[in-house]
């Protein structure tokens, strides 16, 4: 009878971990353990409306009936999923729209922002492209807003409305510090950021020389000079149609002092009543009647 090797009955050692156990709880790539649970409200949401965008970013959500529908009809949308109240679906006979899912009002108000009011419809769409510059500068004829550093929502979504609504060529916007079109932008333009076309520059300054030499005549609104609005958009001698660019800053610093010294004049507001200033969506909209009846 043959013996067992020698040292065949003494365990095994396992090789040394400097210290620490050889055994670790696998993690994923986001540090969580994949092992762990989901709490039940999360499982059950998902399984009814899909895979949901990040509740931390809200990124491309749009929400409200106008903003929705003009996204629906617009092609240059990429819509990733999107959610109907029974109430709309029946209300705006939306039954053929496949890429709307039938979604309780409870359950959509937890996919968006806190206080959106989206009236039982609610997208999730990949960004607008943006327009070319060349689309909206050339030829020289009309009214463009350019926006230099206005990052409210609101007051960016009033400037698509507006522009809409006195026919602007488009707006301009730094390719920075601006809102994304979408979210609360979207829902105050009420459909109109599917229509006006937008390019977004990296510098708006040099944008300002580029109207000028195209022939646009670029003004800038600033409270403290003596040139009124109605004297600066006087068509210019020598000059047979109407290029108005109206540059707006935000509201508090104002025009930044280079795009204030790219622009051809600034011009104020005229306010008899003392209003110490206004709203940088009312002086857009003032700035565009007047453009809009001088031209």
């Amino acid at each position: 009878m043959s013996r067992p090797p020698r040292n065949s009955r003494r365990p095994k050692k396992s090789p040394k971990m400097h210290g620490k156990s050889s055994q670790k709880t696998p993690r994923s790539e986001s540090g969580s353990n994949p092992r762990q649970k989901r709490g039940p409200s999360s499982s059950k949401q998902e399984a009814s409306l899909g895979r949901r965008p990040s509740r931390d970013t809200k990124r491309g959500l749009i929400w409200g009936q106008h903003a929705v529908l003009a996204a629906l009809a617009n092609p240059a949308r990429q819509i990733h999923k999107g959610w109907v109240s029974p109430a709309a679906k029946a209300r705006l006979q939306l039954g053929s729209e496949s890429r709307l899912i039938e979604t309780p009002p409870g359950e959509m108000d937890a996919i968006l922002p806190d206080g959106a009011a989206h009236q039982g419809l609610a997208l999730h769409c990949a960004p607008l492209p943006a327009a070319e510059l060349d689309s909206i500068i050339r030829p020289a004829q009309g009214l463009i807003l350019v926006l230099d550093q206005i990052t409210d929502p609101h007051n960016v979504g009033a400037m698509f409305r507006l522009a809409s609504a006195f026919g602007a060529r488009g707006i301009i916007m730094q390719d920075r510090k601006a809102p994304p079109l979408d979210g609360a932008t979207a829902k105050v333009a009420v459909g109109n950021v599917e229509t006006v076309p937008c390019a977004t520059v990296t510098n708006i300054a040099n944008t300002l020389l580029t109207l000028r030499e195209t022939g646009w005549l670029v003004t800038g609104l600033a409270g403290e000079t003596e040139l009124t609005l109605q004297q600066a958009l006087r068509l210019p001698k020598n000059a047979t149609v109407h290029a108005n660019a109206i540059v707006l800053g935000a509201e508090g610093p104002g025009l930044r002092k280079r795009v204030r010294e790219c622009c051809d004049q600034l011009a104020r507001i005229p306010m008899p009543g003392g209003a110490e200033s206004l709203n940088v969506a009312t002086a857009a909209a003032i700035a565009a009647y007047e453009a809009v009846r001088e031209g």
